[in-house]
């Protein structure tokens, strides 16, 4: 239990404000929480969540704390409703408000911009060693950068003009923004940003399309396995309003088209969905990539449509959530005994 002093918001990549709860410092599992998710304003008017409240808040499997109860009977009367905002707490621009979802559309938005130059560096994407969040701040705010294609045109100079940046600090960060070009055709797609297009979805969208989606039209996205309306239509539109900005950016990354792969012999894992947690004896991804080769889609999240959930040490949530829902459950060793079987 802990009081709720202050609900601040958050502005992502793709315009979402999501609101955030500030709480009284709070020990949960040897954590000491400040802050906790409120997922959306529908959900705080559907618990009636004020400024003020006394509240009950869950911190499992690791994952973002939330409040999942208002302790009503404690109130005094001096709490605070929170009324839905009606403009950006950033740019000021007006808000969209979709009920559930409440957007900021302005795309020249500093905090939009800044996300999408975040999640553009970050590992699942273009993998840019030592361009995080406080770099990337850095260099938006001293004007150096306003989206992610000014990164290609960084000098030296201009980074040494920057607070804490010396010689090889600055080398090493060209260097790496370099190392992005010739990247896989998948994490050019991923680093888009596209809404509802993660990992996953660009590897399958890569596989078939290459790194030229323009040539993909609705109907072809939607037969994709794994693909539904929604997210095709997702793909299209981001591709209409923004072929320009992507064949340019392409122009300056010259991704590689993905290779062909033979199609995979029959095995255990082939046309099956698997979700890897826990800690492995091997690097994750050398794993991941193993059972991808064997025509096998491994997932980040666990759901009635998993096959398998393979699991090592300190497996969290995603084991217990297999476990909820029936889905067969791996461990390591056991993945290992039947590639060796099919061997």
């Amino acid at each position: 239990m802990t009081r709720l002093r202050d609900i601040v918001l958050q502005v992502g990549r793709s315009g979402v404000v999501t609101p955030v709860a500030v709480v009284e410092p709070t020990p949960i599992e040897g954590v000491i929480v400040e802050r906790a998710t409120l997922h959306n304003f529908d959900e705080i008017e559907r618990k009636d969540i004020r400024i003020g409240d006394r509240v009950v808040m869950l911190r499992s499997g690791d994952v973002i704390p939330k409040i999942i109860k208002v302790l009503t009977h404690e109130r005094s009367g001096a709490e605070q409703i929170v009324p839905r905002p009606t403009r950006c707490p950033v740019c000021g621009s007006e808000l969209l408000d979709e009920g559930a979802l409440i957007k900021c559309q302005n795309l020249t938005c500093k905090a939009r911009v800044v996300n999408a130059i975040i999640y553009f560096a970050s590992k699942p994407c273009l993998n840019i060693d030592g361009l995080g969040e406080k770099i990337v701040e850095t260099l938006y705010g001293s004007g150096l950068i306003s989206g992610v294609s000014d990164l290609f045109s960084l000098t030296p100079e201009q980074l040494l003009t920057l607070e804490g940046f010396k010689e090889k600090k600055s080398r090493n960060l060209l260097e790496a923004i370099e190392a992005a070009k010739g990247c896989e055709c998948w994490r050019f797609i991923n680093a888009l940003g596209i809404e509802h297009i993660g990992e996953v979805a660009s590897k399958t969208l890569c596989a078939h399309f290459g790194s030229t989606l323009e040539a993909a039209d609705k109907a072809q996205i939607m037969a994709l396995e794994g693909f539904g309306e929604e997210m095709a239509e997702s793909v299209v539109e981001f591709w209409r309003v923004n072929e320009a900005h992507v064949t340019h950016l392409r122009s300056i990354i010259a991704p590689k088209e993905p290779p062909r792969r033979a199609e995979a012999a029959q095995n255990p894992f082939k046309g099956k969905t698997v979700v890897l947690t826990g800690s492995m004896s091997r690097p994750r991804d050398a794993i991941k990539a193993e059972l991808e080769a064997l025509g096998a889609k491994v997932s980040g999240s666990v759901s009635k449509k998993s096959d398998y959930v393979i699991y090592g040490e300190e497996a969290g949530s995603k084991l217990d959530k297999a476990l909820e829902l029936g889905v067969e459950t791996l461990s390591e060793a056991q993945m290992q005994t039947m590639l060796e079987v099919r061997a």
